[in-house]
């Protein structure tokens, strides 16, 4: 017996170090399959070892991916189970646990869920975008259109919402006196509906509808207060590899009550996915901008845009993007002289779910405008180099209700002294969704 004892006190630790480097082995095997998407490998080395590996998160949701993409679904739901049980807000893990909820015909399960990673206002538009048609096709087995709606109310603070001078100015052989800053306070308000109706079978089309409306109301400085209304319709198609739309809107501009500014517009739009975790995102966009007083009608311009932007999913929790854009306008009409325009931007977002309940986005960019008309007057052609950076904090109180907080700061250096200005607004307020 005692010679039965010393023999599994000293080999005991022999087999438990032999079992754990086989388990290594297999692991790192299953994870080379996985980064090069062969899952059916993957999937039966991960399920191989996966009960040596319960607890551990990363391991769970590589497992939950593999056995999705292999038909596994029962068990790619116990395995992204495993990981919300640990990580409750992790979002990647929330979405590919409602694409598993629809492949298991378990409907209200994936709408539920689908709709918590739609409640989160910092997730990047286009994936806002397929979330939104992957409810439309829940909805389309309910026999039903999806429709969601948000609202935002902020008391936001303008240190210059005027665009005064930073300081004195030449014009015409004669100096003026710098445009002093208006500083104000005002109450924001923002409403969005969203309709899709999906119209295909699996990926395909869907038609979205978008409703919007803002009005912003300064407390003493009424001449400022603007109202913007919106309506937008886009033909929707998905693929596995990509998302693109093609979107047409209309809006209107109030500015103290009376209308200011009327466009139309189109944007095709496409999303491509490189890998589970990076795209590309580009669209064109073409506008009419009509001044609706006749006092501005040579403000009246076509603007063009185009944008390509690169997206990086970091982990389940953090994304960052950069963007390029190129813009221009030309002047349909008349004499202004700051119309015509050509202008390119460079910005990039990153954002992370620090908490369950805490949520940071920051934001950064710079862009160089060049007009295309000399000015006598300033003798010379305008030229602006500009910067801006906003960071925004977002708290979660209930599953459909956050605060926000969003503070943000701009700089304009302009050869045309009289353009060159500073600003800062800060905003506090909360996001209910519906």
């Amino acid at each position: 017996m005692k010679i039965s004892l010393l023999l599994l006190f000293f080999f005991l630790p022999i087999v438990l170090f032999a079992t754990t480097m086989d388990v290594s082995k297999i692991y790192s095997q299953a994870l080379t399959n996985y980064e090069e998407k062969k899952f059916q490998q993957s999937y039966k080395l991960f399920h191989s070892i996966y009960l040596d590996k319960l607890s551990d998160i990363n391991f769970n949701f590589r497992f939950g991916r593999s056995a999705y993409e292999t038909g596994h679904y029962e068990m790619a739901l116990a395995a992204f189970e495993r990981v919300e049980i640990q990580d409750p807000k992790n979002l990647r893990n929330i979405l590919e646990m409602a694409r598993t909820y629809y492949m298991l015909r378990m409907y209200e399960d994936a709408q539920s869920t689908f709709r918590t990673v739609l409640d989160n206002p910092n997730i990047p538009k286009n994936i806002r975008t397929n979330i939104e048609l992957s409810l439309a096709k829940v909805s389309k087995v309910q026999e039903k259109s999806f429709t969601y709606s948000r609202a935002i109310m902020n008391i936001l603070f303008d240190s210059n919402l005027n665009y005064g001078s930073l300081g004195d100015y030449q014009y015409g052989g004669g100096t003026f006196n710098k445009i002093d800053e208006i500083s104000d306070i005002a109450l924001e308000f923002y409403a969005n509906v969203t309709n899709i109706y999906d119209i295909g079978s699996k990926n395909g089309f869907a038609i979205k509808n978008s409703f919007s409306a803002y009005d912003k109301e300064y407390y003493t400085e009424e001449d400022y207060n603007t109202m913007y209304l919106s309506y937008s319709p886009s033909l929707l198609y998905k693929e596995t590899k990509f998302m693109s739309s093609l979107s047409f809107t209309s809006d209107v501009l109030f500015l103290n009550q009376e209308k200011f500014l009327a466009t139309v517009s189109i944007m095709p739009f496409l999303q491509y996915n490189h890998t589970p975790t990076i795209s590309t995102i580009t669209y064109f966009k073409v506008q009419e901008k009509k001044f609706l007083k006749d006092s501005l009608s040579e403000l009246d311009a076509t603007r063009y845009e185009f944008s390509y932007g690169l997206q990086s999913i970091l982990s389940p929790r953090s994304y960052l993007q950069g963007n390029l854009l190129a813009i221009g306008e030309n002047k349909l009409g008349g004499s202004n002289l700051y119309v015509d325009f050509e202008e390119f931007k460079v910005n990039t977002t990153y954002s992370k779910q620090i908490y369950s309940r805490l949520g940071i986005k920051l934001f950064a960019q710079s862009r160089l405008r060049n007009y295309k008309e000399y000015s006598s007057g300033f003798k010379s052609i305008r030229r602006d180099l500009a910067g801006a950076v906003n960071a925004n904090i977002s708290i979660k109180i209930f599953s459909t209700l956050e605060a926000n907080i969003k503070t943000s700061y701009e700089y304009v250096n302009s050869n045309q002294d009289r353009f060159s200005y500073q600003k800062y607004t800060v905003s506090a307020g909360i996001i209910k969704t519906f």
